[in-house]
């Protein structure tokens, strides 16, 4: 299981953006993380960043997973369905459940979820 943003794991930092401006003020080599937007979708991927999309439903899933974002959040209750779907057609990119409680990480370990991350 993947674990971004715990204070004991050091790796990439996840930046939530709403503007495609917001990504010149990210580091270089973290990851910007968005709702899903076709507009901040096409631009990352142009600009070949590492990007990931927050996803609400499966239309959403599909369309951002078939866009190359690498890491897609969901919140708990769209995480397993997601993963389900994810692992079914063996997408590239990783389902990580957005949390704020540690707790969430039994969650994903029992439920198979790629991994978590804590904003």
């Amino acid at each position: 299981m993947e674990i971004f943003g715990h204070d004991f794991i050091e790796n990439l930092k996840f930046f939530n953006i709403d503007k495609i401006e917001e990504i010149k003020h990210t580091f270089p080599n973290s990851v910007v993380w968005f709702d899903f937007q076709k507009e901040l979708i096409l631009y990352s991927k142009a600009q070949n960043i590492t990007f990931g999309v927050k996803v609400k439903d499966i239309k959403e899933l599909i369309l951002a997973s078939a866009s190359n974002a690498s890491y897609l959040l969901v919140e708990k209750s769209f995480a397993k369905e997601a993963q389900n779907i994810a692992d079914e057609y063996m997408f590239d990119a990783k389902i990580l459940l957005i949390s704020q409680n540690e707790d969430d990480m039994e969650f994903c370990a029992k439920n198979g979820i790629d991994g978590i991350v804590f904003i």
